[in-house]
């Protein structure tokens, strides 16, 4: 219980953080004017579905970890426990974003993943409360793959605590209402523009620019759009429900999957 209670004040903390740093940018750099606040659904999703994300990742995964760790074999084990702890943290690094991006991938191909992952895109107003607007079931899905092979092959996560927390803050930073873009090193690193063409309503988006932090990643495997103007309409191409509620028991229209 003394861990849950940890766990719901931290993302407190962390929506108060996130508060502090992107509602004066928002305030002083939107790039587009969005109609009245925030819908309270979002602020909803920001704070629980990090709340369970991290549940999960302290309990079930820790557990399956442990179970793939016994099958894996033992000179695996003692060659990556031999490995310096920052060869270890890259290694952990680069498995997390290779699983986010094909996760997200199959996300809007396998229609019972886009049945859960459609409530990201229900998103037509970018704001950075938005960043968290999922379904339960979506957040477990990336939360387990990300951390699931470092947990099983006994990476040691302290030294990435602080990277954690600024990769969580940069994913509210790539769905804020910033029109902020990288040049030449967008190929590398994603931006909010970048980002903001995947939950582009048209044709164009939702197929494309699938990574969370490394927009390489798009680029090697034929997704990349690049983002050399900031789309107009965001969403998805059919209506979808608003509030907290109906978007976590919402179900597909017909024949509608991923754009």
């Amino acid at each position: 219980m003394a861990l849950l209670w940890q766990i719901v004040l931290s993302s407190l903390a962390f929506m108060g953080l996130s508060l502090l740093l992107f509602a004066p940018l928002e305030s002083q750099l939107s790039a587009r004017k969005n109609p009245g606040r925030a819908p309270w659904g979002d602020w909803i999703h920001f704070w629980a579905n990090p709340t369970i994300g991290a549940w999960v990742a302290l309990t079930g995964i820790a557990f399956l970890g442990a179970i793939l760790r016994a099958l894996l074999p033992a000179s695996l084990l003692h060659w990556m426990g031999d490995r310096p702890w920052w060869v270890q943290v890259l290694l952990a690094l680069v498995l997390a974003e290779l699983w986010g991006y094909w996760a997200h991938r199959l996300a809007h191909s396998v229609p019972l993943l886009w049945r859960f992952h459609r409530v990201h895109h229900s998103i037509e107003h970018m704001r950075w409360v938005s960043a968290h607007r999922q379904h339960p079931i979506d957040v477990i899905w990336t939360v387990a793959g990300a951390n699931l092979p470092a947990f099983a092959l006994g990476v040691d996560l302290r030294p990435l605590a602080a990277f954690i927390l600024f990769e969580r803050c940069y994913t509210v930073f790539l769905h804020a209402n910033l029109d902020c873009s990288y040049g030449c090193a967008g190929r590398f690193i994603a931006s909010p523009r970048f980002h903001h063409w995947h939950h582009d309503a048209g044709e164009t988006g939702q197929q494309r620019n699938f990574a969370g932090m490394f927009s390489c990643l798009d680029w090697i495997f034929g997704t990349y759009h690049p983002p050399d103007r900031p789309p107009e309409k965001f969403g998805c191409p059919t209506p979808t429900p608003q509030g907290y509620v109906n978007q976590i028991l919402t179900r597909d229209p017909p024949g509608e999957i991923g754009n």
